[in-house]
C-alpha cells in the first residue's frame, strides 16, 4: 500500500496525541482513583491506549486486516463497558443520595 506524505505525517501525530490522551487519563484516574467514577476512568484510559493502537495501524498496513478487526471489536467494548459502568454508577448514586436533599433534574 503506498502511502501519502499526509499518511505518513499523521502517523506520528497520531502516536504523540495519542500518547498524550492516554497520559492524561492515567493522571485523571490517579486523582479520582477513589471516587466513585475511578473505575471508568482507569477502563477510559484503556480504550484510549486501544483506539491509538487501532488508527496508528490504520495508517500503517491495509484496512482489511483481520487485527485490525480484533483491535476494533476490543476498543468497542471497552467503550461499552465504560458507558455501562457510567450509567450503572449514576443510578447508584441517585438510589444513595439521602431523603433530605433537592430531587435531581434532568
Amino acid at each position: 500500500m503506498t502511502h501519502s506524505a499526509v499518511h505518513l505525517l499523521g502517523i506520528p501525530f497520531a502516536i504523540i496525541a495519542g500518547t498524550g490522551a492516554g497520559v492524561f487519563a492515567l493522571l485523571s484516574w490517579g486523582i479520582f482513583r477513589d471516587s466513585p467514577f475511578g473505575t471508568a476512568i482507569a477502563l477510559l484510559s484503556v480504550g484510549m491506549v486501544a483506539l491509538t493502537i487501532y488508527h496508528t495501524m490504520l495508517l500503517v498496513v491495509e484496512p482489511a486486516s483481520p487485527v485490525l478487526d480484533v483491535l476494533r471489536s476490543a476498543a468497542n467494548t471497552i467503550v461499552a463497558i465504560f458507558i455501562g459502568l457510567l450509567i450503572l454508577r449514576h443510578r447508584q448514586l441517585r438510589r444513595d443520595r439521602s431523603g433530605g436533599e433537592a430531587a435531581w433534574t434532568d
